[in-house]
């Protein structure tokens, strides 16, 4: 009995564990009471024991089968009021492959949500390119208000086998794996030889994407302030790009850690061909929480991998980077961002990425829980560049690829199901990153000690860096 309540009581811990870490990045990105992630989480706060309570008062003092008549109340409502949205010729953008669907929001506009299910379904098809329909026209047949299916993920948070807040090694690395072990080929259809799944920073807008990603690589490794024989950790290090570009441009003594065997296969296979040594760049295939804490290195990076830690647990991986990181080192943390104040049009796309591409990927939020959680753990903030708009470029480029490639994918391994997802992810976030619903953020700190050689912000040598930069 004690083992069995002891199970209950951990269960429970864990369900309340998932809801908070949602409804924990809902608080941040609000304002106002009223704003969309708060009416999502009074809804399901309060609505959801009112309806429980709403079904015991009926069968108490009404009768247990008039119960019934509760639900059918809601799914009417749900259906005639809650999706009566406004008259537009949506028949114009999207072609309806099912007669109910075209009946129903041929002429109405259809919620996002509803369009993204049916897409995915291959109920629905675009006329037009979709960039260029989600860019040029979504607001004149798409309605952002949420639908039943995403109350029910919401919902689904509460139970740790479908809840994607448990962040546990086993559990994050099966996150990782179902995302990142898929098949480098297919990833290499988007991303294109350089095999970086990160933003890219551009000199004009007429560059080419590998361009771009190597002025991002040397822009990284000048902002860390890399020289020839320093020990540098990429932590989340993808396809180990950085890494090898840290030892083969800049000298490092590189190291990059990975939860992803088919990257980490990659990884090590890359660097045989271009002749690098475990001593120049060494890969781990493990969690950021076995790496041996008596290691240390003069800088650290985490390029779009601190939103897979979760919000529970970014103390406790500043921790460990605060651990391993010289007292005169730098980390550069680059990280997704999402608008505070959203709208539902943000949350919207905030959503379909939890649900859909990135379960798990709790930690991303506005900027300042970002330098809040920095200072928290010691760190002083030293910069920060918001490089959104590149993002959204570098989506675009990677959109472009996957139209091109997607044809040469096995059907067998990337069914059009995953191909038609892909698409839609894609060119919703060149639209989402360009105007500010999502963004990235590069955070460069140091622990905040008296001693930190502050200085070498001063020097003319990192003057004539930063201009290189720019």
């Amino acid at each position: 009995l004690c083992t069995q309540a002891l199970e209950i009581s951990a269960m429970a811990e864990n369900a309340l564990r998932g809801l908070l870490e949602k409804a924990g990045v809902g608080l941040t990105m609000a304002n106002k009471w009223t704003d969309p992630t708060m009416q999502l989480i009074g809804s399901i706060a309060l609505g959801v024991p009112l309806v429980v309570i709403l079904h015991i008062l009926i069968a108490v003092y009404v009768g247990i089968l008039y119960v019934p008549a509760l639900p059918a109340a809601m799914y009417a409502y749900y259906q005639l009021a809650w999706l009566a949205t406004p008259a537009a010729s949506t028949e114009e953008f999207l072609e309806f492959k099912d007669l109910l669907l075209k009946k129903k929001w041929g002429q109405r506009k259809i919620p996002m949500h509803i369009l993204v299910e049916e897409f995915l379904a291959d109920n629905i098809a675009f006329r037009k390119d979709v960039l260029q329909t989600l860019e040029q026209d979504r607001d004149k047949f798409i309605d952002w208000r949420p639908n039943w299916s995403l109350f029910v993920f919401l919902l689904q948070q509460a139970l740790p086998q479908t809840s994607s807040s448990f962040k546990n090694i086993k559990a994050t690395t099966k996150e990782i794996a179902e995302h990142y072990d898929r098949g480098n080929d297919f990833f290499a259809s988007f991303l294109g030889p350089m095999m970086i799944y990160t933003s890219a920073f551009f000199h004009g807008t007429d560059q080419s994407l590998e361009e771009a990603q190597e002025n991002k690589l040397n822009m990284l490794c000048e902002k860390v302030h890399l020289k020839k024989g320093d020990r540098f950790l990429d932590i989340g290090c993808g396809w180990g790009t950085l890494v090898r570009h840290a030892a083969s441009k800049f000298g490092a003594k590189a190291t990059g850690v990975t939860l992803s065997k088919e990257g980490a296969a990659w990884c090590r296979q890359k660097n045989k061909e271009e002749k690098l040594s475990e001593e120049q760049c060494k890969i781990l295939n493990c969690d950021y929480r076995e790496i041996d804490p008596q290691l240390r290195f003069d800088a650290i990076s985490a390029v779009e991998m601190a939103e897979h830690v979760g919000l529970a647990n970014f103390q406790l991986f500043l921790g460990n980077v605060s651990q391993m990181l010289k007292d005169d080192g730098l980390f550069f943390m680059q990280v997704a961002g999402l608008r505070k104040g959203s709208n539902w049009q943000d949350v919207q796309w905030g959503l379909f990425m939890s649900k859909y591409i990135f379960p798990g990927a709790d930690a991303s939020t506005p900027l300042y829980w970002y330098t809040k959680q920095m200072e928290m753990a010691g760190f002083e903030v030293h910069s920060v560049e918001n490089i959104g708009r590149h993002y959204s470029h570098t989506l675009k480029a990677w959109y472009n690829n996957f139209l091109s490639n997607k044809g040469s994918l096995d059907a067998s391994k990337y069914p059009p199901h995953l191909q038609r997802l892909w698409e839609i992810f894609l060119a919703w976030s060149v639209v989402a990153a360009g105007q500010g619903s999502a963004t990235c953020y590069q955070i460069v700190g140091h622990k905040n000690r008296y001693d930190f050689p502050r200085d070498v912000f001063c020097s003319k040598e990192m003057a004539e860096k930063r201009q290189k930069m720019l």
